[in-house]
């Protein structure tokens, strides 16, 4: 009876696991892929449960503007704040513009979580507005008609070629073609993964870099080849135990010497190679830091003259900004 009360509780752990690993790998799955344009323009990914696991700049503003903001595990509701808040002390939000559109776009395999997301990144970012008295609202992204025309020629929606020349710049081991054949969830794994790397390395010092490790390659691979093959011939000569052998085995300890110091300069290249990269790199994220602070520095007055004066901002504001989010309408507050 104890054994068999053991197998039960056995088969229930078993199932009970393999059930929350069902539900981890539909939830991944159903993901959403955010983008959002001020300018500038960032991706995100979301889960169902509306928590960020991924954030990535989509053009040189997007860098500055996510430069110092982490938003990885946080509901996409406190990420949106922070994004505002960052945005409109480096200047790219203007709290006195007339008006100010963010355009969103979300897609997911799961079109309840596709509308849940999206209803919810335009709700804060409306309420954002309303909460910093800036006349502003959150919309559908539009596209271009020659951008509607190539995804309705490749039969997807405009979002999904949009997620598929995305994990194309990250991945130039694939083709638009070969991207358009994966799955939302297989670009959103390309896209993620690549996160970590394109933080490191902007594309075309990346470029530069492959270029010159593959000079260097060219180089030293042909030799390395040759000793090699020398190397399994006096090998095989020693092995068949005739000729002379002490002259075969002096060769052979020549040539291993050779092929050893070989691989070592090859590595101390590629070592070089691989620190010259990583001080330019710095220097890159040095002078994007740079960039980050002159813009808060230029914004500094203006931004504390406009938190000082928020509260009489939003009395004033507030009908004009309501008009704006519900109507459309041109305001001039």
């Amino acid at each position: 009876m104890k054994n068999l009360k053991l197998a039960f509780v056995f088969l229930f752990l078993v199932g009970f696991g393999l059930i929350a690993f069902g539900c981890t790998d539909v939830s991944a799955a159903e993901d959403a892929y955010v983008t959002i344009d001020i300018n500038p323009s960032i991706e995100l990914i979301v889960t169902p449960k509306e928590k960020v696991i991924y954030a990535n700049p989509l053009n040189e503003d997007g860098e500055i503007l996510l430069l110092n903001l982490d938003l990885i595990g946080l509901q996409v509701s406190e990420a949106i704040e922070l994004i505002l808040d960052e945005a409109i002390n480096l200047g790219f939000i203007d709290p006195d513009a007339e008006e100010t559109l963010v355009e969103i776009n979300t897609i997911s395999v799961n079109e309840q979580v596709k509308e849940q997301i999206q209803a919810k990144v335009k709700e804060k970012v409306n309420e954002g507005f309303q909460n910093r008295a800036i006349v502003g609202r959150a919309e559908d992204k539009g596209f271009t008609p020659e951008f509607l025309a190539e995804a309705e020629t490749y039969g997807v929606t405009p979002g999904f070629l949009m997620l598929a020349k995305s994990a194309v710049e990250f991945d130039d081991t694939i083709t638009l073609e070969d991207a358009l054949l994966m799955t939302q969830q297989e670009l959103m794994a390309i896209v993620r993964d690549a996160r970590a790397e394109n933080r490191e390395m902007r594309h075309q010092l990346r470029e530069d870099f492959h270029a010159a490790r593959e000079l260097i390659f060219e180089e030293y691979h042909p030799q390395i080849l040759e000793l090699r093959e020398d190397i399994a011939e006096l090998e095989a000569l020693i092995e068949l135990g005739e000729g002379d052998l002490e002259a075969y085995q002096a060769e052979l300890d020549t040539k291993v010497a050779e092929l050893e110091a070989l691989i070592a300069e090859l590595r101390a290249e590629m070592d070089a190679l691989r620190e010259e990269f990583q001080a330019q790199n710095e220097a890159i994220k040095a002078q994007e830091m740079i960039q980050h602070q002159m813009r808060i520095q230029e914004n500094r007055d203006k931004i504390e003259a406009y938190r000082a004066e928020m509260q009489e901002r939003m009395q004033e504001r507030r009908e004009a900004i309501e008009d704006f989010q519900q109507n459309g309408g041109s305001n001039r507050p």
